[in-house]
């Protein structure tokens, strides 16, 4: 009778570990490659917006004082920074150059005071992640930042205004606006500013893009309404018709736009960030009709009106 060999424990033992270390291997591939697989879908889904930070704990709830519209906190926070700047004017000097005026008394400030960078600093960091230092070590533009920050703090999130250090990135987020969105890019030449919109000009090295030539057939642009602009905001609830939203012809490049404040019949009046360095108010004239005049330092490029309060 022939014996058969019995295997050893040392066998056994090896045999089986080598067989539970090829499944355990195998398990383990297999999951980290069905989690990457899940990670890298989740890199591909499309980001949920954010909402707006609630004023109240619930729709229950209504405030027992009165709370300023988005538009009202926008020109609240605009005129509080002018006054932080020390509340400069800028005035032409009737030869193609500007330079900034303050109240008798006032000291003259600068974005590179102490006090005055921390303000610059907050704009910018609110809205980007950028560093707010050049390649030179130079103290990068903040106007667009200045903006971005107004709309950020006046409680719009980033869906409703983009987080930006540029003017573009928003002058062309509304040239096609959707219905529920706040701002349009309106033509300067067409549409007077109101207080609560945003005057942008271009900057030098940026030419404005050349007007497509109308099909045959089509109708005529319309033109603007008559009359003293309006100096108010449109009704409570509602967006503005004043024109069609019929964008001027623009390209990327560099910008400047700042906030209206005040509109009267012969001037609109306006502040932004980075003006001469601080935060500063312009007066801008405007014809008969509310619409902007050409300017010596500036090139009107386009009005982003605010459609809702």
């Amino acid at each position: 009778m022939r014996v058969l060999p019995v295997p050893t424990i040392a066998s056994v033992t090896a045999s089986t570990i080598a067989s539970m270390t090829a499944s355990v291997s195998a398990s383990m591939t297999a999951s980290l490659i069905a989690s990457t697989l899940l990670l890298s879908l989740a890199g591909c889904a499309a980001p949920r917006p954010q909402a707006a930070a609630p004023l109240t704990p619930s729709v229950a709830v209504t405030p027992r004082f009165e709370v300023p519209s988005v538009r009202e906190r926008m020109l609240f926070l605009a005129q509080q920074e002018w006054a932080v700047f020390g509340q400069p004017d800028v005035r032409e000097n009737g030869d193609g150059s500007s330079e900034l005026s303050f109240p008798d008394g006032a000291a003259a400030t600068h974005e590179l005071q102490g006090p005055m960078l921390t303000r610059v600093m907050m704009y910018w960091y609110a809205v980007s992640r950028l560093p707010v230092v050049g390649h030179d070590g130079e103290l990068r533009p903040w106007s667009a930042a200045f903006v971005a920050w107004l709309a950020r703090a006046a409680g719009l999130t980033p869906e409703q205004f983009p987080s930006t250090v540029l003017h573009w990135d928003y002058i062309e987020r509304f040239t096609v606006p959707r219905d529920d969105d706040r701002f349009a890019t309106r033509d300067p030449s067409r549409y007077a500013p109101r207080v609560g919109d945003l005057v942008c000009n271009h900057r030098a090295g940026v030419s404005p893009a050349p007007p497509e030539a109308p099909s045959a057939g089509s109708p005529s642009p319309e033109a603007p309404s008559s009359g003293s602009p309006s100096s108010g905001p449109p009704p409570a609830g509602s967006l503005s018709t004043q024109v069609p939203a019929d964008p001027p012809p623009l390209r990327r490049g560099p910008y400047h736009c700042d906030l209206v404040v005040g509109v009267s019949q012969s001037a609109v009046e306006a502040i932004g960030g980075n003006v001469h360095d601080v935060v500063a108010r312009v007066r801008l004239p405007v014809d008969a009709d509310g619409l902007l005049q050409p300017h010596p330092t500036r090139r009107w490029a386009a009005v982003l009106e605010q459609r809702a309060p």
